[in-house]
């Protein structure tokens, strides 16, 4: 393959914001994913059921906007109906009951599904923007780099290999490590051997019925589950009722190698415990093992940078998604200064 300016590895929201800027700059980039989809734990998991589609978050459940470039899109996301406000904060759930709080800023989240967000990066806002090159499937089992030959080259599962001039590696850091290991510099092994995860388990009920809840997500104190949504109430049409269990990152860790079903046992059980026996009365249910949910220990700066190879995510500068979105800009402010003539 003709190689491109920018090879990315990773359609994660950072991979795509950074491709987006780059390819606003000029700049060619080429994006590579494992999986069939874009924009990492921004995931929507579509299910078909009696003939309807059901659209479940079951990674990331809402974002903020307290970054300014972040900021600056909301009216925009929110004037096409991607993107809406779905509350402003959320009660938590202890042995002492339902504790609501006062309102707090706002939290927003994609009426299709979060991962619209990773599209619209992927297709662009702005009137010029082109399609971001992507090839989904594409799962990368090596790196190759020769002194006489400039730039990097990914040897793909099924053989196929991928060229750049300068090579992204947006994932976790463990994953990056591994990939990239006898390519890394010792101050920059250190880097990503310092970075730390907590995994979650995650379960999607999609409900015979649910009664009356008066919050849309609710922070639980519990040793198996920390957090409920109810996930149906950020879609325009809230038939079937849907309940979203993200289990406690103690539990998770804990039970990381139960087997999905075993997983989701336990969780519905837990959840009956909390709030009644309708929990457990399901038209279908599924579990997802995140095992690099969130970072609990992150690297100081927006991105890590080895002249040409460069790493981001997530698990720079703070978690979540705006943290990822900075991630990548800041990449791509990086790569446009490295990569000028």
């Amino acid at each position: 393959m003709e190689g491109t300016e920018v090879l990315i590895v990773g359609a994660g929201l950072a991979g795509l914001a950074a491709g987006r800027d780059l390819s606003r700059a000029g700049l060619s980039a080429h994006i590579l994913d494992k999986s069939r989809g874009v924009s990492g734990r921004a995931a929507t998991r579509v299910l078909e059921l009696d003939g309807k589609v059901v659209r479940v978050d079951h990674g990331a459940q809402y974002f903020t906007a307290k970054n300014d470039q972040l900021r600056i899109l909301i009216p925009d996301l929110v004037q096409l109906g991607l993107v809406r406000e779905w509350t402003q904060g959320f009660p938590i759930l202890n042995t002492q009951g339902i504790k609501s709080r006062t309102a707090g800023h706002p939290r927003y989240i994609c009426p299709d599904g979060m991962s619209t967000l990773g599209k619209v990066f992927l297709q662009g806002l702005e009137s010029k923007d082109q399609p971001l090159a992507l090839e989904t499937h594409a799962l990368v089992t090596g790196l190759y780099k020769s002194e006489s030959d400039a730039g990097w080259k990914v040897l793909l599962e099924d053989g196929r290999v991928r060229a750049g001039r300068v090579l992204v590696l947006n994932m976790p850091a463990p994953q990056a490590l591994k990939l990239a290991s006898e390519f890394l510099k010792p101050e920059v092994r250190m880097a990503l051997e310092a970075v730390r995860y907590a995994p979650c388990w995650a379960a999607v009920l999609v409900l015979e019925h649910m009664p009356y809840l008066d919050w849309v997500g609710l922070e639980i104190e519990h040793p198996v589950l920390a957090w409920a949504a109810l996930d149906h109430t950020k879609r325009a049409v809230q038939d079937p009722p849907v309940l979203v269990l993200h289990a406690s990152a103690a539990w998770s860790q804990e039970n990381l190698e139960l087997s999905p079903a075993e997983a989701l046992g336990k969780m519905i059980g837990a959840a009956q415990e909390l709030f009644g026996d309708w929990v457990g009365q399901c038209r279908t249910a599924m579990a997802h093992r995140w095992r690099y949910a969130l970072p609990t220990q992150t690297h100081p700066w927006p991105y890590l940078a080895q002249d040409d190879l460069i790493f981001c995510g997530d698990w720079c500068v703070g978690p979540r998604i705006e943290g990822a979105l900075e991630s990548g800009w800041a990449t791509a402010e990086y790569l446009i200064e490295y990569l000028k003539p």
